[in-house]
This record gives structure tokens, sequence and C-alpha cells, in this order.
């Protein structure tokens, strides 16, 4: 069970990721003039909110054991919508997204055998931090499909897979290394 404050405002925000995503779908999905600009400016205003919800956690003191897992949550889910639809749409290849989404997975399937074998929940490494950050710049660029930026999408897709591949290998030696330090085994 998650103890302490739910409803904060870094809380608040997190969750708002979730919701923005379901106008930034549409937007996405719907044939029209500037929609796919205008999921674009959706998705900015969600990103914005990753950065203001650790900012008022810190400043009011709202750091939460909810508040630890709503966050990243709320990214998995951002991006692995964005990544289907960009998917469905033939903006980024196939193995690209699954990629991206085992990846998500692993580190979210992780972190929730830890928390259950020692009630700790693990905050996110810079180093996935980052690769989200410009996996996001990756994802906005492949939605707007502007010719003129090309050959700078083509570079933070692979840019992109080296972070998400180092990434993993950060998360996997932290597991590991949690594993060992807690001397958790199998029963």
């Amino acid at each position: 069970m998650i103890q302490g404050k739910i409803w904060t405002i870094s809380n608040m925000l997190s969750m708002s990721r979730i919701v923005l995503m379901i106008p930034a779908g549409y937007f996405l999905a719907t044939p029209g003039y500037f929609y796919r600009e205008i999921a674009v400016l959706i998705i900015l205003v969600a990103v914005s909110t990753d950065a203001l919800d650790g900012y008022f956690a810190r400043k009011f003191n709202e750091i939460s054991e909810f508040g630890k897992i709503i966050d990243p949550l709320a990214d998995k889910i951002g991006v692995g919508i964005v990544v289907v639809m960009l998917v469905i749409f033939g903006d980024i290849p196939l193995w690209f997204a699954v990629a991206v989404l085992s990846r998500d997975l692993i580190i979210f399937f992780a972190g929730l055998y830890i928390k259950t074998k020692t009630g700790i929940i693990l905050p996110s490494t810079m180093s996935g931090k980052v690769a989200v950050s410009f996996l996001a710049l990756y994802l906005v660029l492949s939605i707007l499909k502007y010719e003129s930026m090309e050959h700078v999408v083509t570079f933070l897709f692979w840019f992109c897979v080296a972070l998400l591949a180092y990434s993993l290998a950060v998360y996997t030696k932290r597991f590991f290394d949690t594993v060992n330090e807690f001397n958790i085994k199998e029963t």
C-alpha cells in the first residue's frame, strides 16, 4: 500500500501528464490542418509538467512514495502512447518501438520487484532521465515530419538507441546491486 501524501501539486502534475495524452492522441490520430502541431504543443505541455512536478515536490516537501511511482509511470504511459501511435502511422520503426516499450516494462517490473522485496522505491536515474528527454525530442520531431529536419531526426534516432541501451545497462546494474545489497533470495 502507498503511504503518505497523494493529492499534492507535484502528484497532480504527474497525473496531468497521463490525462494530457488523451487530447494529444486525438490530435495525432485525426487528420487535420496543423493537428500534428497541436499534438506536439500538448505533448510539450505534458513534458513541462515533468520538470515542474519535481520542482514542487522539493520546494513544498511533497516527496512521497506515490509520487515516486506516478512520476515515472506517467512518463512511461505518455511515451508508450506516442510510440505506439507513431508505429501505427509508419513514422518510426516497429523494432524501435518494441525496444522502447520493452525497456520501460523491464525497468517498471524490476522496480516493482525491488519494492516488494525491500519496501524501497528506487528513483529514476540521471541516465534514464537524459535518455527519455532525447527520446521525447526525437518523438516530437517524428510527429512533425519536417523534411528540413530529416538529418537531425536520423541522428537523434541513433543517439536515442545508444542512450536507451546505456540507461537500461545502468538500471540493470542498479537492480543487481540492490538485490545483492539486500541479499534478496527467491523463496
